[in-house]
């Protein structure tokens, strides 16, 4: 595959502004910039939605901070809430400059794939297994892996033999958590129910958003005998988390499972001794990665998996509550690493 070469990544000077693009709407885009105090320092730009997920957005922040205070560069941040607009803010880093453009989110391919960028890199985080671009760094994770190891975690934790799954869009790529989290609860038990829902139909992303359909799905489950929900549905994974709580007695408590940010750290305080574990995509390591390696001149088009074994991907131990079954976990976890167990997968 063909490197990308990049312009030198120096350490800008502490007068070089962060250009940030805050787009509340379709019109009136407008971006602050400033040039850097070295005219061979490079533009990178970070394309995401807004940070406070817990997820893949702080994720990609906190890799593109942690490179830029490692390497130094002008950086471009082009954040916005809205879900129409991914194609305005490619166009906006193209046109101002930008040598590589990071886009946080599967929802980038489409522009990278259309869009002409004869000098601007461009990389797209969290694309889906098998996503290919002409021309472009593709990131995907391995999260049938990582829900694996969770499945393991609910399987073993689980009193009822009864656990469940909350999807946030009916689509592969969630779907792709969901077998692997079977997977790894049917290798402890091969007899146990698993409950499985999505929030949304595929094409519609508000199964992500809304909070009160998780908490209704889960209450469903628990309600049905499920005692661990594992929520692989963004933000309405808040509303699985609260329904933990809520439906936990002092005879039967509950859990629920969080995906991609550590859920424990996300919620309050009376929600933290409900959350089993989560299922980690380091979204902040393949970030820094991707600009390490455009700065040293080595990043190459085409797709890069992160996985268990590249430490891509994992599952939190925040709580202590796996720290019982960690011998499991290891073993699992090696099992994979060393392909004496193939993870199913729906992409």
């Amino acid at each position: 595959m063909p490197t990308l070469r990049p312009r030198r990544l120096l350490l800008a000077s502490a007068t070089t502004l962060t250009a940030t693009l805050l787009l509340a709407s379709c019109a009136g885009q407008t971006a602050a910039t400033a040039p850097s105090a070295d005219p061979d320092a490079a533009t990178v730009a970070l394309l995401y939605g807004t940070t406070g997920d817990y997820s893949i957005m702080d994720g990609g922040y906190a890799g593109f901070t942690a490179a830029e205070e490692k390497l130094g560069f002008s950086p471009l941040e082009l954040s916005s809430p809205n879900t129409d607009d991914y194609q305005d803010r490619l166009d906006l880093a193209v046109s101002q400059g930008a040598d590589l453009a990071v886009g946080i989110g599967f929802q980038f391919a489409q522009p990278m794939e259309t869009t002409d960028h004869p000098d601007t890199a461009f990389v797209d985080v969290d694309t889906d297994i098998g996503t290919e671009i002409d021309g472009v760094t593709t990131i995907s994770f391995a999260a049938n892996e990582s829900s694996y190891l969770v499945g393991v975690a609910a399987a073993l934790t689980s009193t009822t033999g009864h656990i469940g799954f909350v999807g946030g869009v009916d689509q592969p790529s969630i779907q792709n958590f969901f077998v692997g989290y079977e997977a790894g609860a049917k290798s402890v038990d091969p007899s146990i129910t698993i409950d499985s829902t999505y929030l949304s139909p595929l094409g519609d992303f508000t199964g992500f958003s809304d909070p009160t359909k998780g908490k209704e799905a889960a209450a469903s489950m628990y309600a049905g005998g499920a005692d661990v929900v594992y929520a692989a549905a963004g933000g309405s994974g808040q509303g699985v988390y609260e329904q933990a709580a809520a439906s936990s007695t002092d005879d039967a408590k509950v859990w629920a499972i969080g995906v991609d940010g550590d859920a424990y750290e996300q919620v309050d305080d009376d929600i933290k001794p409900f959350i089993l574990t989560s299922a980690l995509k380091n979204v902040d390591v393949a970030v820094e990665d991707v600009i390490t390696s455009f700065d040293a001149g080595t990043l190459e088009t085409g797709e890069q998996v992160f996985d268990l074994e590249t430490g891509g991907v994992g599952y939190s131990t925040s709580g202590g509550f796996v720290d019982a079954i960690s011998d499991q976990l290891d073993d699992a976890e090696a099992a994979i690493v060393a392909g004496d167990v193939t993870v199913p997968t729906a992409l």
